[in-house]
């Protein structure tokens, strides 16, 4: 024996030694010791015999009359699997069983053919017992000991198969099995090392060439080989997209690392060769150990590194084999599972392994490539993370296969605040967390929102590139919805669905309209792109046909005081995901890997250098366009002057972990915008809630909110400032020698002294669901009079107390706001004469007003009414006895001073903003409408978005990014008829025709 060799084949031949010795002693003594046949010492012969009596037998004797079963045994054979599992096989010589007859109290006797064999599949483990003895020698020496798992032997073969009684043999053998085991014939010692060899021989079960007539397991840790095969084909075609350019121009030191999967060179040590690889592909020899099969197409040497130059040697259909071990392990939680192999103990293996066209003298070329995979390939693999054979996320299976209804419901998702959102919190928590730290107005869209403004689009009749595309003769296609996945920092993926189409191969990386069309249908194709913001005048296609007759081009692109600031998909840079993107009617376990991937080439080629690029030159890229006002003295309440926006997430969001993040969570759009020319306080907004309440029906289009300081304290407050002044009263002495008849009241607008001074409300501590504003103003004074005249000695006083207040709701009821304005005026007056007569009058009067201004949700958007009275009442005067007589009446002094009728016609005007299509952050599909208003304790103003003039709208939606319970992607439909949009030919033209609620939103914008 040599060390340099396998040592397995010795191994077996020992082992299987010692069987037929210990077989033979077994038999030698049923043959010397007769009346040994006893129960208690089975053990000592059971490798060559074995018996189960009758009940109340007591002899041992393989009489059929006697035992329900007798074989006697040929000595067992030991093969070998790989270096976990070994094939045990009893050989029976003669024998018998007894079964339940056919008829009832009977019992048949079957005969056992002699020859019969049965395999287990049994597993095993080494042990070494290392010993330290001077009569031995002054090394160590070592014993090893084989030890088979009896107990869990499973079943291989029976041949010839068994096929009647076959259970009851089984039954049999397993209980021989376990008589084995305790009788210690489970534990046998392997080759022996006592001498003074430097190398100890390695033993490798797994590299025998007796491993090749073993069947193979169809799965490992419970996952399929087709799983594990289907899951590198995977990761096999991204990698070879990669390797063959067709993915990313410019190749990064991570692309390199993973188009190693596909193709791989060596530049160094004097070796200079290119592989080329098809899918790989795994056998599974046991529970612990998998051949990985890695199919080589092609094989290219050179003498030097120039690989320009015509290669020395070329081989085709090359296979390499490796022996590994395998690993279970479990990612970031329980629902994913994930099985990778272990890099310390990789083994060539030369009997599974194929070199087609290889020549004796072209030997050195194998070994190169041999010492190459055993050395070099594997860690390569590893450090690109492909020693992850197999990963599973069972939350994405069940998502992946899901087909469900997305419902946007008429009545919105705040009807009811108090529900729970989708991530447990209330939906009134949501909206009382938001905090908008700075910034005058935010906007907050739904990833969801997004998707069904591109469905919108698709649905379109105009949107021809959305529903068809041709290039030349080389490719066409059928487009379902395309649908987005937001990520963090200002990223998403993009699914473009392909319904149906056909397309050419390319040729020298150009389109070529020769060769047979491949047709191909529900192809679910991803890419990352960035999300970017630019002006009008940067926008790529933002003077084409298509976007100048967009709403947002038409309603703010032709005024000189605005510009248009566009989010949109940076389309020019898109990256191919092939981890996230379907071919079902691909298959890549027998289909040509050349001409698979040449299918994916074209069509990433054709979508990224074309497609996308038409899409980037229509103006069809936008996902939100919103007007900025550059110059004017007198702008609009809500006219952003300044305006940024980034993805908004609580977590950091990437194209590894979106699909794991809880429902209600999703990333979002957030655009921040500020007011009369103010500059930005920030470049993001900090994480404070959610923003979008999902409390109906699991879907919002998003959230508008307005700060405090925007709506109530610059409008709203002022406005109503106005009421302050008109209703606040102010007593003026005309001529105090006419008592109170030369008293009047005058209006605090109307006042000399007061009327440029100003009537500013007071937020009160908050109460239960409102926000309470008042004003108050209070004059008194008195005027003695006392004199030896014809005058009255008295003192007169007069009092007038001015309490208005405001009370701002926080929390929606049925979708309506109710701004409750009100206020009253309370006028006492009092005399004291002096005197003999000294006596006191007193009189009072008082008026009051109170009105509700309504915001509430009527369809898709919000209606101003004012309810309750703005004319004055008028409380009748009262006075002390004899006092009537006295005073002016103070009702008359206060219906005098007070105006006919407190008009709100200002607020109510300014409110008016809100109603119908909301005119400041465009979709590009169909408006936003505001509904629900409501504030929250900050005192912002915040509304749910809804698509103007929207009813429920019910869209079956299958995606791989769908998610119960969260807005899905991609969206899919179906449409009936579609037009043709070519490449490189003139655009169709556009249809004039406006859809009914573009038209109604026209009208009344312009």
């Amino acid at each position: 024996m040599c060390s340099e060799e396998n040592g397995a084949p010795h191994a077996v031949r020992y082992l299987n030694a010692q069987l037929i010795v210990l077989h033979e002693n077994a038999r030698r003594c049923l043959e010397e010791h007769p009346q040994a046949r006893r129960e208690d010492n089975q053990q000592f012969y059971a490798l060559a015999e074995f018996a189960i009596q009758r009940p109340g037998v007591v002899s041992y004797a393989p009489s059929k009359s006697e035992s329900l079963f007798y074989a006697c045994f040929t000595p067992p054979k030991l093969q070998f699997i790989c270096d976990h599992d070994a094939l045990l096989t009893f050989t029976v010589q003669e024998g018998h069983i007894v079964i339940d007859g056919q008829k009832a109290n009977r019992l048949d006797v079957v005969e056992l053919q002699p020859g019969l064999s049965v395999s287990y599949r049994v597993g095993f483990e080494t042990r070494k017992i290392i010993g330290n003895d001077t009569k031995i020698g002054d090394r160590n020496s070592v014993i090893e000991l084989m030890i088979l798992d009896l107990k869990h032997a499973t079943i291989s073969s029976i041949e010839p198969e068994q096929t009647f009684g076959r259970n009851t043999l089984l039954r049999y053998l397993n209980q021989y099995i376990n008589l084995l085991h305790d009788a210690g014939n489970h534990v046998l010692f392997s080759l022996p090392h006592f001498g003074r060899a430097e190398n100890e021989m390695v033993i490798s079960y797994s590299l025998m060439e007796s491993a090749l007539e073993i069947d193979w397991l169809d799965s490992v840790y419970g996952v399929s080989v087709q799983q594990i095969d289907a899951y590198m084909s995977s990761l096999w075609l991204k990698s070879a997209m990669l390797a063959y350019g067709s993915i990313s121009g410019d190749a990064t030191e991570a692309d390199l690392n993973e188009r190693c999967f596909a193709e791989v060179s060596c530049h160094e040590n004097g070796n200079f060769f290119r592989i080329k690889f098809g899918a790989p592909h795994v056998k599974v020899l046991c529970s612990k150990e998998v051949v990985l099969q890695f199919d080589i197409d092609e094989v290219e040497f050179w003498e030097h590194d120039d690989f320009s130059a015509e290669p020395v040697r070329k081989y085709t259909k090359w296979k390499i084999s490796v022996v590994v071990n395998v690993l279970q392990g479990r990612g970031v939680d329980e629902h994913v599972v994930r099985i990778v192999y272990d890099l310390t103990n990789a083994r060539y293996h030369d009997g599974l392994s194929v070199y087609a066209g290889i020549d004796e003298e072209d030997e050195e070329y194998r070994e190169t490539i041999i010492a190459f995979f055993v050395e070099e390939y594997l860690e390569i693999l590893h450090g690109a993370g492909y020693h992850i054979l197999y990963e599973h996320d069972a939350r994405w299976e069940s998502i992946k296969k899901l087909k469900f209804e997305s419902v946007e419901d008429a009545d919105g998702s705040w009807w009811s605040l108090d529900s729970g959102d989708s991530n447990g919190v209330s939906s009134r928590e949501t909206i009382q967390r938001a905090k908008m730290y700075g910034f005058d107005q935010v906007v907050a869209i739904s990833q969801g929102s997004i998707n069904t403004q591109f469905t919108a689009q698709w649905a379109n009749a105009s949107a021809t590139l959305f529903h068809s595309w041709a290039y030349e003769q080389c490719f066409s296609t059928v487009f379902k919805a395309p649908s987005i996945q937001l990520l963090s920092n200002d990223r998403a993926i993009i699914w473009v669905s392909l319904a149906s189409g056909s397309l050419k191969a390319l040729r020298d990386w150009a389109p070529c309209s020769e060769g047979d069309p491949y047709e191909f249908r529900d192809w679910r194709i991803a890419f990352e792109v960035n999300l970017k913001m630019c002006t009008q005048s940067e926008f790529e296609g933002g003077a084409s046909a298509t976007f100048v007759r967009s709403l947002a081009y038409e309603r703010h692109g032709k005024h000189d005081n605005r510009e248009l600031n566009h989010i949109y998909m940076d389309l020019r840079h898109a990256e191919y995901l092939h981890e996230y993107s379907t071919y079902p009617d691909i298959r890549t376990d027998g289909e040509d890997s050349r001409a698979i991937i040449l299918k994916l080439q074209a069509v990433i080629y054709y979508l990224t250098q074309h497609y996308f690029l038409q899409l980037c030159a229509e103006g069809m890229s936008v996902i939100s366009s919103v007007p900025v006002w550059k110059t004017g003295n007198s702008l609009p309440s809500y006219a952003l002057t300044s305006v940024a926006f980034h993805v908004y997430t609580r977590v950091e969001v990437a194209r590894h972990n979106w699909a794991h993040v809880p429902a209600g969570m999703e990333p979002i759009v957030v655009v921040l915008g500020m007011t009369g020319f103010r500059p930005l306080p920030a470049a993001q907004l900090e994480f404070s809630t959610c923003w979008i309440v999902q409390a109906n029906r699991g879907f919002s289009h998003g959230t508008l909110s307005i700060a405090r300081r925007v709506f109530i304290e610059e409008r709203l407050l002022a406005l109503l400032s106005n009421v302050n002044a008109l209703t606040t009263l102010i007593p003026l002495m005309v001529d105090p020698l006419l008592g109170f008849h030369g008293v009047r009241l005058k209006k605090w607008a109307e006042h000399e002294q007061r009327k440029d001074r100003p009537s500013k409300w007071q937020l009160q501590q908050s109460e239960e669901g409102c926000l309470k504003y008042i004003w108050e103003h209070c004059e008194e004074w008195r005027y003695k009079t006392e004199g030896s005249g014809d005058m009255m000695n008295a003192t007169h006083g007069i009092s007038c107390i001015t309490r208005n207040y405001v009370e701002l709701p926080t929390a929606v009821k049925q979708g309506a706001m109710h701004i409750k304005v009100g206020g009253k005026v309370e006028l006492s007056l009092a005399l004291q004469t002096t005197g003999k007569t000294a006596k006191s009058y007193n009189a009072s009067s008082s008026v009051s007003w109170s009105t509700n201004v309504t915001v509430h949700t009527v369809g898709s958007s919000v209606k101003v009414n004012t309810f309750g009275s703005h004319d004055p009442v008028f409380a009748k005067a009262s006075f002390t006895d004899g006092g009537a007589g006295k005073f002016r009446s103070p009702m008359d002094m206060l219906r005098d001073a007070f105006p006919d009728k407190v008009g709100l016609e200002e607020l109510v005007n300014e409110i008016h903003a809100f109603e119908g299509a909301w005119d400041y952050c465009y979709p590009p599909a169909v408006p936003y409408s505001l509904a629900s208003p409501v504030f929250n304790d900050d005192g912002d103003l915040l509304f749910e978005l809804r698509r103007y003039g929207a009813t429920a709208v019910r869209s079956t939606v299958t995606s791989p990014a769908g998610r119960l319970g969260r807005s899905a992607s991609p969206v899919s439909g179906r449409r009936s008829n579609s037009r043709i949009r070519v490449g490189r030919l003139s655009p169709a033209p556009h249809s004039p025709t406006r859809s009914p609620i573009c038209k109604l939103f026209l009208d009344r914008v312009i």
